[in-house]
This record gives C-alpha cells, sequence and structure tokens, in this order.
C-alpha cells in the first residue's frame, strides 16, 4: 500500500506518477535527485505551544489596555482624530492594534495597508505579514526603493506603513523574538511532544517478566504473547503469569524523567526571549524572592524594555496618519499604577505643591470635574497640610 502522499503525487509528472503506481514505492529509489518533489515540511505554528500562546496574549492584552491621547504642542487633545479612534473602519481599534502587536511578536513585521480619499487617510488593514514581500528596486541598501506585494498586488512604501521589531541595516525585514529564536522554539515544541507520546509509545519498556530459572527462548516468546494478548481480556483486570515469572514494572517519575526541569527552563528561556517577566507568565524562577518591591520594579522594567519596543512602532504608525504637527502617544501611567494608598498620597503632594489641581486628579482616575458644591466642601491646602 502506498504511503506517498496525494499532494507529491500530484505534483510528479504522468510518467512518474504512473511509474509509482505501477512499482510501487520501490520505484521512487532509482528516481534521479531534483525530479522527486521535496517532502513539505510540517507547518510551524509557534502559538501550539502554550508558553509563546501565554507571552502574545500578555503583551497584547498590555498594550490594547493603555489609552492613545493625542498630542499637538506637548499637549494633550481632548479627543483624538477619526483615524486615531478606530484605523480599520471594519473592525475596532483593539483588534486592529492587537494584529500589529502579534505580526511584531511572531514574525518581526506588521504590515498596514492605507486607502486614502483625496489625500488624507480613510482606513486601515493589518495586513497577514507572511503573505506580504518586500523588494528593492534600487541601488543603493541605504536608501532603498521600497516595493511591497500582496496577493498579486504591488504597493508603494505610501500605501504601505512597515512596522519592524527590530530593524538591521541591510535587511528589508524587521527580526522578531520567535523568528529570530525559532530553533529554540521548536525544540521546546518537540521536548513537549516528546513528553506527551512517552507512555503511549510502544518502543518504550514499561515492565518486564523475570525468573530465576533458565528458560528457553520459545517459553520466553510464549510468555511475552500471553501477557501482551490483548484479546486476554478487558483493560484493567488482573493478569496471571506462570509459574516462576514475575513481573517487574518499569515505574518512571516525571521528575526522574526531568519533564518537569525541562518544561520549566522552556518557560523561563521563551519568557527571556519575549522580555515578559517570569512572575508575568506564571512562571517559578528558582533561588528568586518575590516582594511587591521587586514585582513592581519588574513591571516598570517590563514596561521601558519590552512594551515600549511595539508601542513605540505602532505611534509612529498612527502619527504618520495625522496632519504635520499632531502626534500620538501611550498613556503609561496606567501600566505603573502603584497601589491605591501610594497613589493617593503622590497626589496629595502633588495638589499640595501646586502643580496639580483636584480636576486635573480626578481627570487621571476617570472622574468627572467636581461640582460646585463639591468645591465648597473641599478642604484648604492648610487644612490638607494639616497646619490647621
Amino acid at each position: 500500500m502506498l504511503r506517498l502522499s496525494l499532494v507529491a503525487m500530484s505534483e510528479m509528472s504522468f510518467g512518474l506518477r504512473l511509474k509509482v503506481l505501477v512499482r510501487g514505492e520501490k520505484a521512487l529509489a532509482d528516481i534521479p535527485d531534483g525530479i522527486l518533489p521535496p517532502a513539505r515540511a510540517k507547518a510551524y505554528d509557534p502559538l501550539q505551544l502554550s508558553t509563546v500562546f501565554r507571552g502574545v496574549q500578555v503583551l497584547q492584552t498590555a498594550i490594547t489596555g493603555l489609552p492613545i491621547h493625542e498630542v499637538r504642542g506637548g499637549l494633550n487633545l481632548d479627543t483624538v482624530s477619526a483615524i486615531v479612534a478606530q484605523p480599520d473602519v471594519n473592525r475596532s481599534r483593539r483588534d486592529f492594534i492587537s494584529d500589529l502587536v502579534a505580526s511584531m511578536v511572531l514574525d518581526g513585521n506588521a504590515f498596514i495597508r492605507v486607502t486614502r480619499f483625496g489625500g488624507d487617510p480613510v482606513t486601515c488593514e493589518v495586513l497577514p505579514p507572511t503573505l506580504v514581500t518586500v523588494s528593492d528596486d534600487g541601488n543603493d541598501p541605504a536608501a532603498p526603493k521600497l516595493r511591497y506585494s500582496y496577493l498579486g498586488h504591488d504597493y508603494s512604501s505610501e500605501q504601505i506603513i512597515h512596522c519592524k521589531f527590530l530593524n538591521v541595516p541591510g535587511r528589508l525585514r524587521g527580526l522578531g523574538p520567535i523568528s529570530a529564536a525559532r530553533e529554540e522554539v521548536e525544540g521546546a515544541q518537540m521536548a513537549r511532544d516528546y513528553k506527551a507520546h512517552f507512555y503511549t509509545d510502544s518502543s518504550n519498556t514499561k515492565g518486564y517478566l523475570k525468573t530465576d530459572k533458565k528458560i528457553t527462548p520459545l517459553s520466553a516468546q510464549a510468555a511475552k504473547d500471553a501477557w501482551n494478548n490483548k484479546e486476554s481480556g478487558k483493560a484493567g483486570e488482573i493478569k496471571v503469569v506462570g509459574e516462576d515469572l514475575t513481573y517487574v514494572p518499569l515505574d518512571m517519575k516525571p521528575a526522574d524523567l526531568q519533564f518537569l526541569e525541562t518544561q520549566k527552563f522552556d518557560t523561563t528561556q521563551i519568557a527571556r526571549l519575549l522580555g515578559i517577566p517570569a512572575s508575568i507568565m506564571l512562571a517559578a524562577v528558582d533561588g528568586s524572592n518575590l516582594t511587591y518591591s521587586n514585582i513592581e520594579q519588574s513591571w516598570i522594567e517590563f514596561a521601558d524594555y519590552t512594551l515600549a519596543a511595539y508601542t513605540g512602532e505602532i505611534e509612529e504608525a498612527l502619527t504618520s496618519l495625522l496632519p504635520r504637527g499632531r502626534s500620538v502617544k501611550f498613556d503609561w501611567d496606567t501600566s505603573r499604577r502603584t497601589d491605591m494608598s501610594d497613589r493617593f498620597a503622590a497626589y496629595q503632594t502633588a495638589i499640595t505643591s501646586g502643580w496639580l489641581d483636584p480636576d486635573e486628579v480626578r481627570q487621571r482616575e476617570g472622574l468627572a470635574p467636581m461640582s460646585e458644591a463639591q468645591k465648597q466642601n473641599l478642604k484648604p491646602k492648610e487644612a490638607i497640610n494639616g497646619d490647621s
């Protein structure tokens, strides 16, 4: 029976297919190199690894939850433009930003197709990065003339916004954490698959029959066949061994096989690769002493050195859609919020120092400005300082 896939058969010529059908797989032995189509590689999907899935989900949640401000002259505007509020008219801004983050994490590149009307952008779509080809029509790598191809259509650099996670001079495409360390991620996937199939793999010995007496090969085979006879009873039933035979199970715990250590190492390695603190990835690190202060510090470093790499590209992409003089920035205060008591103490210091007023504090907390009655009941600065 032929085990050759239908896909490989379809790529052969008619004569070659007829030869294989007549002679079977033996016909493949005398086929010259270069004639037989190469076997198709197994689809590589890093999201099938739970640690990668969790990491992408953490990055998407952290970035899509940040408020976005439109800035002009260094001051935040009260409202944002329609193209910033909803870049893709057919989707929410949260989904739009999530696609950008996932594209940069998994591929290192995010491509935004801009549709304009009268010169002004009206909508944007995030393209699948694996379907976009980047070409240089120029002769100088320092000043490339980029052309983007997507599903048979060519686009100029004015029609496509190209966001790169890691930009390397001379490379037309950026590098992402998962694509740059593909071998490490595939190694973690192979370790996971090996662990999943270990207990069902027939090549792994589960036990053996032992006797102190001499036994002939025929008797040994008969005892083995009797033990492995699938028709001898249902699963879980008691089996009987012959005289002077003892069954010795080979119980191997996951800790003995180092499954747990391998899984812990892979989780820590991928978390380091993605730049996500182990506490956020729900991974324990040996020898670490997690306290409130160092967890808070790890969150700040996470925002400064990981999230900023993605938000910086998104801010520049959205800024390019606005009129000159305006820019887009994410509000980082929400990702670095301390506990309530420390936050209120900081607000009190800001109010008494005079560089924030109560309404500005309420705006930061998502509250409406104070009413006249509330202002009448507001304590004066002297009372807040404890002087009266």
